[in-house]
């Protein structure tokens, strides 16, 4: 028999003892049977536990007939039943008579199965009615696992798709069309944005409260703007924290971990494993029957994997670079959250609440579209006011952001790891909706609000440079959703959302219809169109940042202003195909735009060569005339090698005003559950992206000198002077002449001499700095599937196996119409299967998973996959990955549960996207006394 069972079952005989002796003609007993809800098949082996308040008082199991007996003092207490695969069940204020018997049945349901979601519609419903695809993680999945953050309940979610840039930092979105710093993933905490204020960057490590306070965690594929507005496009992420009504309590966890030795993809090892650790604690009280508050908080703490950027430099004024190779980056980890609530509840259908959030950052490395950056004390903190009364719903909240400057001209606080330049933030956004619901007849439901949110960027110059006078946003939005029910088992539903966008000249609508097909409570077909849209945000519309140099060239980072940006024609005549450059950051050149011409440019390349010649031969070279017959040869930067690439002066085309990306979504689904064992769920959907909003990516080539035409001038000038001047190897110096200042067609390391940078006509681009910039490219076609099965052997064991596919992660600079291909940024396909052991008796839970990613292609920002001779982008290498977890409720105290989750128990080195650190193995312990 295992320990497990032996502690238990003493544990039972001791409850049940208690009141022997000359206490037993006080004792009564409580007696009943405990069946399935569908079939009144009896239920054996489950749980059934007598308690008051925390204490458990007697427990034992049902028989096979589903029966039970346990024995009791006399009293008044709550009985809870559980077993795997049903929903548990108690029965509150049971009475308990000296000598007497009591009898409590229990009806279960395999609820969980088809757990009760609010996000989809809105409202309450079951998962099997909802007419979009969605996986809630309940309470007790959610306890089970010890986490550094949400990210890590996510990872076998169907559709979901995850980079991990460390322990805590992640980018997260669903169904791919992930990046750097991404924010097309809507994510809410209790109905409030959680993303960075003006940045609408989703950073786990900013989202408030601890595992101990979730009450479950909603991940919605597919569009949602007919409900929840812009920027839905990818899924919507919702997570209900605890109501201290429903949890009174103390919880103190202690969590302890040790992460793997830091190694290169080739296996080389960079540093020794660390230990990594923290605490958690959560307060909660019911004062009267209409009062309660909450209070919980934690502390984590370790050190990051290893991982450099030939880009960022070893050393940069004021900041501490300490360790050799790694440029400036601290890779200690530190952070710290507090949350505070309170709730009001005059009567049963009436509820106020206020809540105030904070999380710092202490330390940290986090990855964005310019390079890295090294976090340092940066706060995230929020104030909300919900109320609702029956189906009226209202709330106001007020996020910030704070990136930890006082002064951005001092270093201190958060910055860039490529420049040193200071990230100030001190952005917020300020929200307020109301929503409310009414039965207009037996068989039609509605529900309608509106929104309204307001974000004011705050960033000194530092992000937003020369836009910050005007660079606020205001969004207005109006929605009505509503379900008919045709008939007792197909129900219809239609949604329409309106919203107005302060920097957008038209208003955007978003429409939702759905059939949903209902045979019977357990099975679930539907058939849905969701239209979408994604504004541009902060960054695409007004950054102004310095993103690093490349030579003598300063690499920037600009939005796209309300007029776009014009290449052709404004500077003259003569330019390759009319565009125009500017100078490049030399002594002597013109401070204007001039037509794109390397050969205007002819003495700047020769100087530079000639300087690193013998004197008599740089003094040959720079009294050559410049060239009327040598062409233009136009090289865009990639700024992950630091490699120039050659381009054609047709891809170089204008960027008009950014539009909101339009996403329509056709989706055909089933859910289902079989004989409350089986669970499947199939999605199959079509997405057809319009105006699509690309990453940063660099739009501004630089200017070259041609090398064959350049070679062909210098072999009938250079060549025959060489000669006579007699000095040996003229035809070798000649070649090599021509290389340094022209460069190599189709070579990445020889390129030349960078004359000047195609500008666009714009007041910002006035130099000769390198431009990231985004842009709307065309149309974006995507098929895909997920599937989900799910099986219950017994009251104990139970698999499940996903598996997710997309059509494409690539698209070519033809394909979307576009100066430069765009890539999903995720994988074509994976899957994840997993063994679970639940013993509810025991309170012990046991899982192995194994995770399987397929590689992809990157281009986000400054991170993109090497070019390979085809055109086409390497892609980042696929991994699969092997986890265990533990949970175990002590028997000898069930206040106390003790968690294991090993992530990786292989070790294998892997990287989830370009630039990011080799993961490796992680090992997280967690002890919890509730009390």
């Amino acid at each position: 028999m295992p320990i497990a069972r032996v502690l238990t079952v003493l544990l039972l005989g001791l409850t049940a003892g208690v009141g022997t002796g000359s206490l037993e003609a006080q004792n009564g007993t409580i007696t009943g049977r405990v069946v399935s809800r569908y079939d009144a098949v009896p239920i054996s082996q489950a749980v059934v536990q007598v308690s008051r308040g925390t204490d458990v008082i007697a427990g034992t199991l049902t028989a096979v007939d589903g029966r039970y007996t346990v024995s009791a003092p006399a009293g008044v207490y709550t009985v809870r039943v559980a077993a795997i695969g049903y929903a548990p069940a108690r029965e509150d204020m049971v009475t308990v008579l000296g000598g007497g018997s009591t009898t409590v049945d229990f009806t279960v349901g395999a609820v969980e199965l088809n757990p009760i979601i609010v996000a989809v519609s809105r409202v309450d419903e079951k998962a099997l009615e909802a007419p979009a695809s969605v996986t809630a993680i309940m309470a007790p999945d959610i306890v089970s696992r010890p986490t550094l953050t949400v990210t890590d309940h996510l990872k076998t979610v169907p559709g979901v798709d995850i980079i991990q840039g460390g322990l805590i930092q992640a980018n997260l979105v669903g169904r791919g069309f992930n990046g750097i710093f991404s924010g097309s993933l809507q994510t809410l905490t209790d109905n409030r944005y959680a993303n960075l204020p003006s940045l609408r960057a989703n950073l786990p490590g900013f989202y408030p409260g601890i595992d101990e306070d979730i009450e479950r965690v909603e991940f919605i594929l597919g569009p949602g703007a007919a409900l929840y507005g812009p920027n839905t496009a990818n899924g919507v992420l919702a997570i209900f924290s605890k109501s201290p009504f429903s949890s009174e309590g103390n919880t103190l966890s202690l969590i302890s971990g040790y992460r793997a030795g830091s190694r290169t993809a080739a296996g080389a090892s960079l540093d020794d494993g660390h230990v990594l650790g923290g605490g958690s604690f959560r307060h909660a009280k019911v004062l009267g029957d209409k009062f309660g508050y909450k209070i919980s908080g934690y502390y984590q703490a370790g050190r990051d994997w290893l991982s450099s950027d030939p880009a960022e430099p070893g050393s940069l004024p004021g900041r501490s670079c300490t360790m050799e190779g790694f440029g400036c980056r601290d890779f200690d980890q530190q952070r710290w959250g507090l949350d505070l609530r309170m709730d009001y509840r005059p009567d049963g259908a009436t509820e106020f609440i206020g809540e105030y959030g904070r999380t710092t950052w202490l330390q940290s490395i986090d990855f964005t579209g310019v390079g890295a950056a090294q976090v340092d004390n940066w706060t995230y903190d929020f104030f909300q006011l919900r109320a609702r009364h029956k189906r009226l719903f209202a709330q106001v909240f007020w996020n910030r952001s704070d990136s930890g400057i006082d002064d951005p001209s001092q270093p201190v606080g958060t910055f860039l790891l490529r420049d040193g330049s200071a990230l100030y933030d001190r952005s917020r956004v300020i929200a307020a909706q109301v929503q409310h619901g009414t039965l207009l007849s037996d068989r039609l439901d509605a529900v309608y609000g509106v929104d309204f949110t307001y974000t004011e960027p705050r960033t000194a110059g530092t992000i937003n440079g020369r836009n910050e006078a005007d660079d606020d946003i205001r969004e207005v939005g109006g929605y009505l959703h509503a379900t008919y029910r045709l008939t007792d088992r197909v129900n219809l539903v239609g949604a329409l959302r309106v919203d107005d966008h302060s920097r957008l000249e038209k208003a955007s609508i978003s429409p939702r219809a759905a059939v949903v097909f209902n045979p019977n409570e357990n099975h679930s077909f539907r058939v849905t169109y969701n239209r979408a849209f994604t504004t541009p945000d902060n960054l695409q519309s007004f950054v102004d940042l310095v993103g690093g140099q490349a030579g003598p060239y300063t690499v920037r980072v600009l939005g796209v202003p309300a007029g776009g940006f014009n290449f052709r024609g404004y500077c003259g005549s003569g330019g390759v195909d009319d565009l125009c450059m500017w100078p490049g950051p030399f002594p002597g050149v013109p401070n204007q735009a001039l037509p794109a011409n390397a050969a205007l440019l002819w003495g700047l390349a020769a100087g530079a060569v000639a300087a690193q010649l013998p004197a008599a031969v740089g003094q040959i070279l720079t009294a050559i005339p410049a060239p009327t017959t040598v062409g233009t040869q136009l090289r865009r930067l990639d700024p992950t090698a630091g490699a120039f690439h050659d381009v054609n002066a047709s891809q170089i085309t204008d960027i008009h005003a950014l539009t909101p990306t339009i996403n329509n979504v056709f989706e055909v689904g089933y859910k289902g559950i079989v004989n409350e064992r089986f669970r499947a769920s199939i999605d199959v959907w079509y997405e057809r992206k319009h105006d699509f909003i690309g990453d940063i990516a660099v739009e501004t080539p630089n200017v070259f000198l041609d090398p064959a035409t350049t070679l062909a001038y210098l072999q009938s000038t250079l060549l025959p002077i060489l000669n006579a001047n007699n000095i040996p190897g003229a035809d070798l110096i000649t070649q090599q002449v021509a290389a340094g200042m022209a460069g190599i067609s189709g070579n990445a390391t020889v390129t030349g001499v960078p004359l000047g940078t195609v500008v666009p006509d714009a007041e910002l681009t006035q130099g000769s700095d390198i431009i990231l910039t985004y842009r709307n490219f065309g149309e974006v076609d995507l098929f895909g599937a997920d599937i989900a099965l799910d099986y219950w052997f017994d009251n104990r064991w139970s698999a499940s196996i996903n598996y997710s596919w997309v059509s494409d992660d690539f698209f070519s600079a033809a394909e979307v119409m576009g100066s430069g291909p765009i890539a999903l940024n995720a994988t074509r396909g994976k899957g994840a299967a997993t063994l679970r052991y639940t013993s509810f008796r025991d309170e012990f839970r046991a899982e192995a998973r194994g995770r399987y990613v397929k590689g992809f292609p990157v281009v986000s920002g400054v991170y993109v996959s090497p070019t390979l001779p085809d055109g086409s982008l390497k892609p980042i290498d696929g991994y699969g990955l092997v986890d265990l977890l533990f949970s175990w409720k002590l028997p000898f105290d069930q206040r106390v549960r003790a968690t294991l989750d090993i992530q990786n128990v292989l070790d294998k080195t892997y990287a989830t996207f370009i630039g990011f650190p080799q993961l490796g193995r992680l090992a997280l312990a967690k002890v919890s006394v509730n009390f």
